[in-house]
């Protein structure tokens, strides 16, 4: 190791409870059946964990006319638009359905407050699959806000005063964003009306949080977060590290390591993804040492 270089690594790291349960499901169904199984999107948000799936003969798939009739599809752990469903079932096709539990539950929860009268408030990415999801289980269009917040306020203006509202989180939402859209809230007066639900995966929050209280104790010089760049989860800790840690690298694969990145007596912290593999975290910490 470079002199007396420290690494530190999170607690909460490699795969949530979530993926884990997902990614099991996904090798019963390959273990089960003699024919290709087809992967319906990518299972997670991290080319490590999806390549390993596709290693054990899982074939890749966008597109439900692209899939054979009448064979196995493991579909995302985000969750399942209804209309897809349909198209699947049409085609005889088997469904593995990965959905994770905390994700099926914020489902749930939004259909029960639709019915009650309430106006929806989503708080994440529209163009994400378990939004997607959520959306297709609603009768009515959702107010969907991203995470660009500068038009929040505008959009929020633009709902009646007088309807009842009710805030709910894409799972994997920056625990950040969430506190500054409640406290918008309060500042337009509108949570007389208004019922907030923290629906945050307390896997992301706990990850959050801990690398929070890695970087208040001021000896971290550079924190390296491992997971996908197109994984909502791993963005949240990026946005909670770049504006504490001196120095913030996020990577996809531990094979980006750069010996320049690194000096004599530092601290480096690893924190990963949700949907990171154990064994991507293992392999970073060999190529920094």
């Amino acid at each position: 190791m470079m002199n007396d270089m420290k690494i530190l690594i999170a607690k909460h790291i490699g795969f949530c409870p979530g993926v884990k349960r997902a990614y099991t499901m996904a090798i019963e169904a390959f273990d089960k059946n003699p024919q290709p199984v087809y992967l319906l999107g990518e299972l997670v948000h991290n080319h490590q964990a999806v390549k390993m799936l596709v290693e054990k003969g899982a074939r890749l798939e966008d597109e439900v006319e692209r899939i054979p009739d009448k064979i196995t599809v493991v579909t995302r752990s985000h969750g399942l638009e209804r209309k897809t469903r349909k198209k699947l079932l049409d085609k005889g096709i088997t469904i593995v359905d990965t959905t994770c539990p905390r994700v099926r539950k914020v489902q749930s929860l939004a259909g029960e407050l639709e019915k009650k009268g309430y106006t929806m408030i989503i708080l994440g990415d529209p163009n994400h699959a378990e939004i997607k999801a959520l959306i297709s289980e609603l009768s009515s269009k959702p107010l969907v806000l991203g995470k660009d917040s500068t038009d929040w306020g505008k959009k929020l203006n633009a709902l009646p005063e007088n309807k009842p509202l009710a805030v709910i989180e894409q799972t994997t939402f920056p625990q950040q964003q969430y506190l500054d859209f409640c406290r918008l809230l309060k500042e337009k007066n509108r949570t007389n009306r208004c019922l907030i639900y923290n629906t945050l995966c307390p896997e992301t929050e706990h990850r959050q949080n801990e690398l929070n209280s890695y970087l208040q104790t001021g000896k971290i010089d550079i924190v390296i977060i491992l997971g996908g760049k197109h994984s909502s989860n791993t963005r949240g800790l990026y946005l909670v590290a770049k504006d504490q840690a001196p120095r913030t690298i996020w990577i996809e694969d531990p094979n980006e390591v750069e010996k320049s990145w690194f000096q004599p007596n530092q601290t480096i912290l690893i924190v990963s993804g949700a949907s990171t593999p154990d064994c991507a975290v293992k392999e970073l910490v060999e190529k920094i040492q």
